[in-house]
């Protein structure tokens, strides 16, 4: 990955957390959108995030401490994750 697609994976990920939160203004909903038309890998990489939003809901509730995993520990396979990003596709 070069610096260009590391920043717009970064951008991507800023969008997707900033429109969740209630104190976006209509102006960032506006900057948003300009940045989302400047380049269609901002929507792809964009989309990318959401996904990733949705899968983390699958993520056990860290709040129950008997279940909480290690850090080291993944939910599943790097394979099964694919595939469970495929499926949403």
């Amino acid at each position: 990955m070069n610096d260009a697609d590391e920043e717009i994976l970064t951008q991507a990920a800023h969008w997707c957390l900033r429109l969740q939160d209630d104190t976006c203004t209509p102006d960032e909903r506006l900057e948003f959108q300009q940045w989302i038309q400047t380049d269609p890998r901002h929507a792809f990489e964009y989309a990318k995030m959401l996904e990733v939003w949705e899968l983390s809901d699958q993520l056990p509730d860290e709040r129950d401490k008997s279940k909480k995993r290690k850090a080291t520990t993944l939910p599943c396979s790097f394979e099964e994750f694919q595939r469970n990003l495929a499926q949403r596709s």
